[in-house]
């Protein structure tokens, strides 16, 4: 099943690598001076999987971020990304991250496992 236009862009691309690419400056800590208010010193820090500005308390994903710098519908962001990067949107990429196994359910006998605790903690 392919992945989904969100779903290979937050794949593949951090927010880090965002900002390095539409021209922010990073410090040795990920900290850029924010571009969505006036600031004179670093105070959003750009992280993997999100960002944060601590002056103007601007906040998101690698799509927000896009959108948020030119304008854009979290869509047109996406693509904006997908072709920035050079990525095919029906293909996975070779870095994607892999995601965990959907939880299951517990067993007959986990919950007789919980049963029996709980009746023991109700006896003391």
């Amino acid at each position: 099943m392919p992945l989904s236009l969100y779903q290979t862009v937050k794949s593949a691309i951090t927010v880090r690598q965002v900002g390095e690419m539409y021209g922010m400056k990073l410090d040795r800590h990920g900290m850029v001076c924010c571009p969505f208010h006036s600031d004179n010193h670093p105070s959003m820090k750009l992280n993997d999987t999100y960002y944060y500005c601590f002056g103007c308390g601007a906040n998101g994903d690698a799509i927000d971020l896009t959108a948020k710098l030119f304008d854009l519908t979290p869509r047109q962001a996406a693509e904006k990304l997908v072709s920035d990067f050079g990525l095919d949107p029906d293909k996975p990429p070779a870095n994607a991250i892999a995601l965990p196994p959907p939880k299951r359910g517990l067993t007959d006998e986990q919950w007789a496992d919980i049963a029996y605790c709980l009746r023991v903690l109700t006896d003391y």
